[in-house]
């Protein structure tokens, strides 16, 4: 009997351990090779390898639902509602953080450059074709790929209950996104400690991952015109 339980331990903790796997690699290999992918403009050709083309391949030979990634139209109620009024009255107060208050930050963005330089070299123009690279990828491949292929792997393998599952899937989440912009200024990575699980629960919330992405599209946009455009110097 022994022999017989450890093989389908194995096999029931693979799934869950290829889905870490894969965004683990995609994300540190993706620090040292992805401007070697770029496609034009700033494009970022690797990331939409990375996580949109290889996350379906993983997805498609784990056998996880679609239905399971959160690509669905959002479920939208009075709670939910409010919470994104939440989520849109602190994008304002980042916004104001970010006009009057950031400069230290945003010099690292700008290189010593001035503002009259930024926008005459085209630098925001190229912003938003690289942000559109990667937001979608990003919010894909965690909040699609891991959180909801996670929580799927948890409960139909592991047999965890699905609010523990959702529970456990928002802090690996967080882990990834925080170590990721490790990288970066400190702000970003002590700012994803608290975004991440917020853009986690509204996904939860939801059952969608495109209130998430459109939140995060708005948090890039906003440091954008900041950087580029309109803050102090």
């Amino acid at each position: 009997m022994p022999h017989q339980d450890q093989p389908l331990s194995v096999k029931m903790a693979a799934p869950f351990c290829i889905l870490l796997l894969v965004v683990l690699l995609s994300q540190v290999v993706g620090v040292y090779v992805s401007n070697s992918f770029l496609a034009s403009g700033g494009f970022k050709g690797y990331w939409i390898l990375s996580r949109l083309v290889l996350p379906f391949i993983v997805v498609f030979l784990l056998a996880i639902p679609l239905k399971h990634l959160y690509f669905s139209r959002p479920t939208i109620n009075r709670e939910t509602l409010i919470f994104m009024g939440v989520l849109f009255g602190l994008l304002l107060c980042l916004f104001v953080y970010l006009q009057f208050f950031a400069a230290d930050y945003l010099s690292h963005y700008r290189h010593g450059r001035s503002l009259e330089g930024l926008r005459e070299s085209g630098a925001f123009q190229r912003f938003l074709i690289f942000t559109a690279s990667t937001i979608i990828g990003w919010e894909v491949i965690h909040r699609g790929f891991l959180l909801g292929g996670g929580q799927y792997c948890l409960t139909k393998h592991y047999k965890v209950n699905p609010a523990a599952a959702a529970v456990i899937m928002t802090i690996i989440v967080c882990i990834f996104e925080v170590l990721f912009h490790i990288k970066k200024p400190i702000y970003e990575a002590v700012g994803m400690i608290f975004a991440s699980p917020l853009l986690s629960y509204l996904t939860l919330k939801t059952r969608s991952l495109w209130p998430a992405l459109t939140f995060h599209l708005l948090i890039e946009l906003a440091f954008g015109f900041s950087a580029f455009y309109y803050s102090v110097s």
